[in-house]
């Protein structure tokens, strides 16, 4: 016998369960319902009375335990329920004979997720979960064409997962869309599960609760959250109709520290004209249970049935006409249940929905100007998706977009697309009003990792192939990077090759050997999102993902304050857009700041020499010739003035370059060094802190040192018998292992 105890926090009157009514009994007194289900172990409160719908699903149980003969409730089961706010309810587990598919794939992946705080496996072809995830696919397809067991008012549920949230995580409400299935929703839950505190809205199909009275039961659980914890940040996270509700909610509270989170929300239905076939059609059609607008429900929820179908995970090393074959199978089968709920689903239930998406969505068309909450907006690559992403970025200056040109509808059933990464990838995972670079930060995960060393990496160590040399404490050069401690602040000072093809090259040796993140201060170009175009995901994404931050001298101050590893280019924009003959020079600026901030938290400076980068162009024409040419160079500088600056010009330094200008072609890929020369330990002299001459000297040396490195790694590789490329990567090709290269 196993006991479940009914817990809630900022919940305690919202939690409602979300189960088929033949697996649930109702248990009401005083007001409230209960809500218990055999195979899922959840409880969860609702502090509403029992709604017409949930009374006549009651009544039909009641009938089909009495064999339909319509017979009432007994004294003794009237005293039960008297009784049962007084008695603590306990129920057996043992004699469940039946499987819920979707609860046994929900109970497995709490189980799976409660041991793995700092990681989230997800359920991958090679796995034997794949074969899981595709009946359960399947089967939530099937759920929304059973509109006789789903029944009953709105409510809220939580998946098992709730046991693995964290502790001070902010809440993630997910607004259902316009079948309310939440299916794809689902697929992302055990990710989401790591950051936020997630709590789903499920609307049964047949209930035909307005807009307007979701809208407020949100914001009841919005007003409470606000109560319990009032500085901290709340996510709503809808797709098509529930991004619609979002941003009703964020326009109805404009004072509410709130983040959306929109997937291809579905403000563009506001259009009649878009719908006026279907309507018309549907208008035409017969008196029979079969409504034409069931293909266009279908589309807003899963795409077309090839999506859900390609978003099950083939087994990879199953021969390819096996492959085939499987997904005919399963594409059979979901246009079985399309065919299906267009004999199940009424014209009336659908009409109803059209109109509720319609009358939504020209009331959040009509209240967009009195949205101030930032939006993270996810869309994918149909005409009207991006249009309507065009329109939103235009309108409200707080929305982020990434687009997705290569998906369909339904984008959050593509595996490409991982909502958990995007929202820390685009610093809007934040604790309380505002983003803080070193509390907000969360370490990416071991798939997070694996998906930029796929992207980015792997192909440029196979083209690079780097080697990593070290200075000992002895002054003598050896193999490896140097060891990561936390006892001070390290700040690694390197010199910027041309772009800096050989940052996340560096960035990553760490990663693999240590498993330690190097957080980077980067250019302000790669922490907004570009100007004009809707931006992809892609590299920038990833690089902030992997910790980067703006360059700037407060966040360097943070990091150094939070102990953290650092890596700084001094040189900037200007140094990585070379000219002519500036191959390996130092383009720093006058002011050593970063020397007086290392001083000041005691950090441990090792400056990084870096070759390889400035060998990679052939430069042409730079960045001086282009500009002086009369129509192009004035259109060029036109771009230019767009892309944000990290360094203006003052009394002391000229302003930094642009990105755009230089002219050039690649040539085969050189090899790239590293050398790590031995540190400065500036808590061994805080009293220089005030001392401008001695900051001064001390930049000298650290400048001093990365120039050492560079003459030594210039000289060193002309011993490499691989520094040329088409050598290298035959050896490599051949050997399958990393080619030798010169004795330090």
């Amino acid at each position: 016998m196993e006991s479940i105890i009914m817990q809630s926090s900022s919940f305690r009157n919202h939690w409602m369960l979300l189960s088929p009514c033949s697996q649930n009994f109702a248990l009401r007194s005083s007001g409230s319902r209960r809500y218990y289900n055999k195979q899922q172990q959840m409880v969860v409160v609702g502090s509403t009375s029992p709604s017409p719908a949930d009374a006549a699903a009651s009544r039909r149980s009641r009938r089909r335990s009495k064999g339909g003969n319509g017979g009432g409730a007994t004294r003794d089961e009237i005293e039960l329920q008297k009784q049962s706010s007084d008695i603590q309810i306990q129920l057996s587990l043992q004699d469940s004979k039946q499987t819920d598919a979707r609860v046994a794939l929900l109970y497995k992946s709490a189980a799976a997720s409660a041991g793995a705080n700092t990681s989230v496996n997800p359920i991958r072809p090679d796995s034997a979960a794949w074969k899981t995830r595709e009946s359960w696919l399947i089967d939530e397809a099937r759920q929304i064409i059973r509109v006789d067991e789903d029944q009953g008012p709105p409510r809220w549920y939580c998946p098992l997962e709730a046991a693995g949230f964290p502790e001070n995580a902010p809440l993630l409400l997910c607004l259902p869309d316009i079948v309310c299935n939440g299916l794809s929703i689902t697929l992302h839950q055990q990710k989401l599960a790591r950051l936020f505190k997630v709590q789903c809205l499920h609307v049964p199909f047949c209930n035909q609760t307005p807009y307007e009275a979701l809208l407020e039961q949100v914001e009841a659980v919005i007003k409470e959250e606000q109560i319990v914890r009032p500085k901290s940040t709340i996510y709503l996270m809808g797709e098509a109709y529930g991004g619609v509700l979002a941003l009703l909610l964020a326009a109805r509270n404009p004072h509410v520290n709130l983040v959306l989170v929109l997937i291809d929300p579905a403000t563009w239905c506001d259009d009649y004209q878009v719908l006026s076939p279907f309507q018309s059609l549907l208008e035409a059609a017969a008196p029979v249970p079969c409504s034409l607008l069931v293909p266009f429900l279908f589309s807003l929820t899963f795409g077309d049935p090839m999506t859900v179908a390609k978003a099950v995970n083939m087994d990879p090393s199953s021969p390819q006409l096996q492959q085939t074959m499987h997904l005919a199978v399963i594409l059979q089968e979901l246009l079985q249940i399309l065919a299906t709920a267009m004999l199940v689903w009424s014209k009336a239930q659908c009409q109803w929905k059209v109109q509720q998406l319609q009358l939504a969505a020209h009331s959040a068309n009509r209240q967009l100007e009195k949205i101030t909450a930032d939006i993270l907006l996810l869309a994918s690559g149909e005409e009207q998706n991006l249009q309507e992403a065009k329109k939103l970025k235009q309108l409200l200056p707080s929305c982020s977009v990434r687009v997705f040109k290569n998906s369909k509808p339904a984008l959050l059933m593509d595996e490409r697309v991982q909502v958990a990464s995007l929202i820390k990838a685009t610093h809007m995972y934040r604790l309380k009003k505002h983003h803080d670079i070193v509390l907000d930060y969360l370490p990416p995960t071991e798939d997070e990792i694996k998906t930029f060393h796929n992207s980015h990496i792997r192909i440029m160590k196979e083209l690079f192939s780097p080697v990593f040399l070290t200075v000992d404490e002895k002054g003598k050069m050896k193999r490896g990077v140097p060891r990561i401690t936390k006892e001070h602040p390290i700040l690694f000072i390197c010199n910027h090759t041309f772009v800096g093809f050989d940052l996340g090259i560096l960035l990553n040796e760490f990663l693999e050997d240590q498993n330690v993140m190097i957080r980077s201060l980067a250019h302000p170009a790669l922490m907004t999102d570009s100007v004009g175009d809707l931006p992809e995901s892609g590299l920038p994404d990833l690089v902030r993902l992997l910790g980067a931050v703006s360059v700037t001298g407060s966040n360097l101050y943070k990091l150094m304050a939070a102990h953290e590893a650092v890596l700084l280019l001094p040189g900037g924009m200007r140094e990585a857009v070379k000219r002519k003959g500036e191959a390996y020079k130092l383009l720093w600026p006058k002011k050593p700041e970063f020397v007086r901030t290392a001083v000041r938290h005691g950090a441990t400076i090792i400056p990084v020499a870096a070759v390889g980068g400035d060998d990679f162009i052939q430069i042409l024409l730079d960045q001086d010739q282009v500009l002086q040419f009369p129509v192009i160079g004035e259109a060029i500088r036109n771009m230019g003035a767009n892309i944000p600056r990290a360094r203006l010009a003052n009394r002391t330094e000229v302003a930094e370059d642009s990105l755009l200008g230089s002219i050039g072609f690649p040539k085969p890929p050189p090899r790239m060094y590293f050398a790590f020369q031995k540190p400065i330990y500036t808590h061994e002299f805080p009293q220089i802190l005030h001392n401008k001459e001695a900051v001064d000297n001390l930049y000298q040396q650290v400048k001093a040192e990365i120039e050492s490195g560079l003459q030594y790694l210039l000289q060193k590789r002309k011993e490499d018998p691989y520094e040329s490329f088409i050598p290298r990567i035959i050896f490599e090709n051949t050997q399958g292992h990393s080619a030798p290269t010169f004795e330090p």
